[in-house]
Order: C-alpha cells, then sequence, then structure tokens
C-alpha cells in the first residue's frame, strides 16, 4: 500500500529528466520509505502528521499559490527539528538508520535489476509484474541483508540517534506534504506542477500497482514468517 504509489509517481515525475534510471531512484525512495514505516511505524506516523499539518498549513494561508519547494522546505525543517528535539523511545526506532539505509540500498538493487532487463533486452514488465517484482526481490533482500548488519551488542541508545531520527522524519514528511500538495494541485486553476501532473499521468496505473504490491507483499510477508524473520518486527 506504501510502496505501489510511491514507486509509481516518483518514476512518472523523474522519468522524463533520467529516463530509464528513474526506475532506480524511485525504487530506492519506495524502499528507503517503506522500511520506515515497516520498522519504526511510530517515527514514519510522526512524519506523516507533521507532512500534513505543513501541506494543510500551506494551502490554508497560502492557497495554491504556494510552490511545490516551499511546502517540501517546511515539512523537511520540521521533520528535522522534531526528530531531534522529541526524544523517541529507543524501542520504538532502534536501528533506523540501518533499515533506512538498507531499505533504499536494496530497493536500488531491485530497480537495477528491472532497468537492467529492460536495457539489455527492451522486454519491460507490465506495471503490475514489476511492482510486484520489486516489492518481492525489496522484500527478501531487505530482512537478509539487515540480519546481517544487525547489532547484537545489545549497547543502549547509539550515538547521532536523534540526529538519525531527524533526517528520516524530515525525509518521510517531506515526501508526505508534497503528496499531499500534488493532490491538491489537481483541483487548483491554471497549469498543474510537476507531481501533480505526474500523479494525474500515473493514475491508470495505479490499481495494477496496488494489485501487484499487495499479493507480492502478501506472499512474501507469508514466507519470511514460514522462515522466522521475526527478529525485523522486534528490533
Amino acid at each position: 500500500m506504501i510502496y505501489a504509489p510511491l514507486f509509481v509517481v516518483l518514476q512518472q515525475l523523474l522519468f522524463p529528466a533520467l529516463s530509464g534510471y528513474a526506475t532506480v531512484l524511485a525504487a530506492a525512495a519506495a524502499g528507503a520509505i517503506g522500511a520506515a514505516f515497516y520498522g519504526a511505524r511510530q517515527l514514519a506516523l510522526a512524519a506523516s502528521l507533521i507532512g500534513v499539518l505543513c501541506a494543510t498549513l500551506m494551502l490554508i494561508t497560502v492557497g495554491h499559490q504556494a510552490q511545490a519547494w516551499q511546502v517540501a522546505a517546511l515539512a523537511a525543517t520540521l521533520g528535522l527539528v522534531a526528530g531531534i528535539a522529541v526524544d523517541f523511545p529507543h524501542r520504538c526506532t532502534v536501528n533506523m538508520g540501518r533499515k533506512f539505509i538498507v531499505g533504499g540500498a536494496v530497493g536500488a538493487f531491485a530497480g537495477s535489476l528491472l532497468f537492467g532487463v529492460d536495457l539489455f533486452t527492451g522486454f519491460s514488465l507490465p506495471m503490475a509484474a514489476a511492482v510486484a517484482f520489486l516489492v518481492s526481490v525489496t522484500g527478501v533482500l531487505y530482512v537478509t541483508v539487515l540480519d546481517l548488519w544487525r547489532d547484537r551488542s545489545g549497547s543502549g541508545r547509539p550515538r547521532y540517534c536523534s540526529l538519525t531520527e531527524g533526517i528520516v522524519i524530515a525525509v518521510i514528511a517531506l515526501f508526505v506534504a508534497s503528496s499531499l500538495a500534488a493532490f491538491a494541485g489537481i483541483f487548483a486553476e491554471g497549469p498543474p506542477g510537476a507531481l501533480t501532473e505526474a500523479l494525474i499521468t500515473s493514475s491508470h496505473q495505479l490499481p495494477f500497482a496496488f494489485l501487484g504490491g499487495m499479493t507480492a507483499g502478501a506472499v512474501t510477508g507469508g514466507l519470511l514468517e514460514l522462515f522466522e524473520f521475526a527478529w525485523v518486527d522486534r528490533d
């Protein structure tokens, strides 16, 4: 539910500038943010709340004259401050930096595989199959790599943890605020912004992306439970 719309809209947004490489970057961003929601839900929900409040505040006070970068900058700044200022329970954010990095790295790797197949064979998967592939490969690699990188020292709150939390919250808040502003832009007068245009253009692909993502997520999640990767939920 999180990965599919992020990947589809970001790929559509980045494709005019990056061509096939947009798949890699969109998969990396979706993987990192998905890892944050999966591995530190309290942190991700706080970031989402900040993003929604920032976008709503800008739309109420400035209206549709607000530029996308203004909404994104406000959300990122407040997210960074909140992450540094608020002391989240360590059990809610343990290994957050690692999870965010690993999610982005394995997402980029899965996206590179998809891009490589398209580049060297000319074969492009339908959107539902592409998202299903990305979700399943990213999910399996995520828990595998994170298990190898797991901190078994049992030490307490790591150094620079607040800064790490702030950066993660800032990134998620930025995406949430920008997404809400882009959706509101559909109903605004005048030409749509780049993100709004990407959202409109990719709207017909989203149902198929959701179908592929939910199917692959259910199957992959069942397999991970079967092979007892339960530590990801605990830590």
